[in-house]
C-alpha cells in the first residue's frame, strides 16, 4: 500500500510540474507574441485610425488607415505620396539629435501611447513639394518648378501663394480638401524626421477598403 500511494503522490507532483512549466511557457509566447506586436507596428506597419477630414474624399474621418514605416527607411517622400507625421514634434531640439536610441524609443512610444499624450493626433496629408523643388500656387492650381500639376483628387479651392524653394530636410503638404485643411499653407513646411510613414490603403470601413 505505501509504494501504491508513493506512486500516486510522484504522479500529483509530476501534474502540478507540468501544469507550472505549461503556465511559464504559455506567459512566455505571449510576452514573445506582445514583443513583436510592439515592434511590427513601431518599425513596420501601424494602424491609424483618421481624426479629420482635410484629406476628404481621398481619406475621409473616421476611416483607418495602414501605415508602412519601411519605405522610408530606404528613400525620402516623394510628391505625391499620403503621409502620417507627427507636428510639431514633441521637442524641436529632437529633429536635430545624433542619439541613435532616441528615434527607436520615441517610435516605440508612440506604438504604446506612452508620448505625446497632450499633443494632438498625427496629421495625415498629401506630399505637393520635395526639398529643392519649387512650388507656386496661383487659384488653387498647383505649379512645381513652374509646371502645372493635374490632381484630379483634390477639392478645388482660390488660394493663391508665391513661389517657395522647398529647403533640404523639409515638405510641403496639403490635404486634398483644400478648402478645409490646415497644411503647410498655414503653419510652414515639415521636417522630414517627423513623418511617420507612408499611408499603404484604408482598411475599415469595408465599404472603402481600398489605396490612398
Amino acid at each position: 500500500m505505501i509504494g501504491v500511494s508513493q506512486v500516486e503522490y510522484t504522479g500529483d507532483e509530476q501534474k502540478k510540474r507540468d501544469a507550472w512549466r505549461l503556465a511559464r511557457e504559455g506567459v512566455v509566447i505571449l510576452l514573445i507574441a506582445a514583443v513583436i506586436a510592439i515592434a511590427f507596428q513601431s518599425f513596420c506597419v501601424k494602424a491609424f485610425a483618421v481624426t479629420s477630414s482635410s484629406m476628404s474624399p481621398t481619406i475621409q474621418e473616421g476611416d483607418r488607415v495602414f501605415v508602412d514605416r519601411v519605405t522610408y527607411y530606404f528613400r525620402e517622400p516623394r510628391r505625391g505620396d499620403v503621409v502620417l507625421f507627427r507636428y510639431p514634434p514633441t521637442s524641436p531640439a529632437a529633429l536635430n539629435t545624433t542619439n541613435p536610441l532616441y528615434w527607436p524609443f520615441e517610435q516605440i512610444g508612440e506604438t504604446l501611447h506612452v508620448t505625446h499624450r497632450t499633443s494632438s493626433p498625427p496629421f495625415v496629408k498629401r506630399v505637393e513639394a520635395t526639398a529643392g523643388q519649387t512650388i507656386e500656387i496661383r487659384t488653387g492650381q498647383v505649379y512645381i518648378d513652374g509646371r502645372r500639376i493635374v490632381e484630379s483628387y483634390k477639392v478645388p479651392d482660390s488660394y493663391d501663394m508665391p513661389p517657395l524653394k522647398v529647403p533640404e530636410g523639409r515638405l510641403f503638404v496639403m490635404g486634398d480638401n483644400r478648402p478645409n485643411s490646415s497644411d503647410s499653407r498655414v503653419w510652414g513646411l515639415v521636417p522630414l524626421r517627423s513623418v511617420i510613414g507612408k499611408v499603404l490603403f484604408i482598411w475599415w470601413p469595408p465599404s472603402r477598403i481600398g489605396g490612398a
